[in-house]
């Protein structure tokens, strides 16, 4: 792979502040589909923002009528959730 800045924030501002300064970053939630692109030299990202500590992204509920799901939410938590 190539050489790559690795981020881990834990706030929404911190990994938008990480994204807007990186030259190409990239936003990783669960990264089956970065991370394989990423060993097979398709994608060479300049930065990879973990979002995986970031509080508020996970998670299953319904918001006027529309389910909403987080962007690190598990399958597992999915299938789980009596709302979906």
């Amino acid at each position: 792979m190539y050489p790559t800045t690795y981020h881990k924030p834990e706030t929404v501002a911190d990994a938008a502040a990480a994204l807007a300064g990186a030259e190409d970053g990239k936003l990783l939630a669960g990264g089956q589909t970065l991370l394989p692109t990423m060993k097979q030299h398709l994608a060479a990202p300049s930065d990879v923002i973990d979002l995986r500590r970031v509080a508020g992204l996970s998670g299953v509920r319904l918001e006027g009528g529309l389910l909403c799901v987080g962007a690190t939410t598990t399958h597992a938590e999915v299938s789980a959730s009596p709302d979906a």
